[in-house]
């Protein structure tokens, strides 16, 4: 894996898009990663790019906090769906949070996300539900042993 530069906000921009078609499809609402201004993600985030060959096949945006790694976005590319990908970013993750010496990581996601069941058996727990016009966003962590 390696650090995106702000020269390919494109890319990532257009992976984006690519991997959050299928949650959007399945959810019936907007990704929220989709709203975003990637231009301010590079300049605030950790954005790291994990490449196969030259081909882009998955994104982690994380975020520093005083207490806690955030992790923004996690996506992995259409057709890496079921090669265990996601959970070599999750890892790289995880990994990443011990580097800075965080002991909680953090998220959000849609209730109806089927990656929801994935986070648990990741290690991540509801901490609170919030209703927002369209859908409803999980707030999850992981800490202590699970990091």
């Amino acid at each position: 894996m390696r650090r995106a530069s702000s020269a390919e906000r494109a890319r990532l921009e257009d992976f984006q898009r690519t991997a959050y078609a299928r949650t959007e499809a399945t959810v019936g609402a907007r990704a929220i990663p989709l709203e975003w201004d990637y231009a301010a993600i590079l300049e605030q985030c950790e954005v790291w790019f994990d490449e196969s060959g030259g081909v882009l096949t998955g994104v982690l945006i994380l975020r520093v906090l005083d207490q806690e790694l955030f992790l923004e976005s996690i996506a992995t590319a259409p057709e890496a769906a079921g090669s265990g990908r996601g959970r070599v970013l999750l890892e790289a993750t995880f990994e990443r949070a011990r580097e800075l010496g965080k002991t909680r990581l953090g998220l959000i996601t849609n209730g109806l996300n089927p990656a929801l069941s994935w986070y648990r058996r990741m290690g991540f727990s509801v901490d609170r539900e919030e209703k927002q016009p369209g859908r409803l966003v999980i707030h999850m962590s992981a800490d202590g042993p699970a990091i």
